[in-house]
């Protein structure tokens, strides 16, 4: 196959991975998500038609397998080319955050994502023993929502889980925006009273640590 004009890798490296979903459904991939339809959840804006085309392209060029799983149900996974891109795409992200990212525009605020995304940061190894819920109200605009978070389970709720709640998180939507994407951090939304922490004292004091934040801290 041809790869441009140029006989450079440059080149070829921006014809196989340089559009900007093939670049997203990667970095969906890189967070855990396996089907299709949690990829699809995880990217905003892409109907299911260009992401089923966007996953065969990336199978033809060797990036993506498909498998099915004991249920016999579809799961895709990264091919070694595909897993060895990984530092590609978060260099790629520490550059805009230093460089070309700015504060989340109103359209942007999408307290349901916010969520979904900061349940691919859970740290399973950190969470207690039982499970935890944690509820998140947000504020300008005004949104609720949870997550569930046990040994084998972590799930993102728009409607209430039915368990009790453990630890409420209260923010500024566009406060926890910046904390997620990693311009901002836990601690200084706390201290600047964007954002507060309650519940059990123990649960309260480990909340920072069940999650890897893109901060790093």
């Amino acid at each position: 196959m041809r790869h441009g004009i140029e006989y450079c890798p440059v080149s070829v490296g921006a014809e196989l991975v340089g559009d900007r979903w093939t670049l997203l459904v990667l970095r969906e991939l890189l967070l855990g998500s396996r089907r299709f339809n949690d990829i699809h959840r995880g990217l905003p804006g892409i109907s299911r038609t260009l992401l089923s085309a966007r996953l065969r392209r990336m199978r033809a060029h060797g990036l993506v397998e498909r498998e099915l799983d004991g249920g016999g149900r579809p799961e895709y996974r990264l091919s070694r080319a595909g897993a060895e891109l990984e530092p590609v795409v978060w260099q790629l992200g520490e550059w805009a955050r230093r460089w070309a990212f700015g504060d989340p525009e109103a359209e942007q605020l999408d307290g349901g994502w916010l969520l979904w995304r900061l349940g691919q940061f859970v740290k399973v190894a950190a969470l207690p023993v039982r499970r935890v819920v944690v509820e998140f109200a947000f504020h300008d605009p005004d949104e609720l929502g949870w997550l569930v978070l046990a040994p084998g389970e972590v799930s993102a709720c728009r409607r209430h889980p039915g368990y009790e709640v453990d630890v409420w998180v209260t923010a500024d939507q566009a406060e926890f925006h910046r904390v997620v994407a990693g311009t901002g951090t836990l601690a200084a939304a706390r201290r600047s009273g964007l954002l507060e922490l309650a519940g059990e004292p123990g649960l309260v004091a480990a909340f920072p640590d069940w999650f890897a934040w893109r901060d790093g801290g």
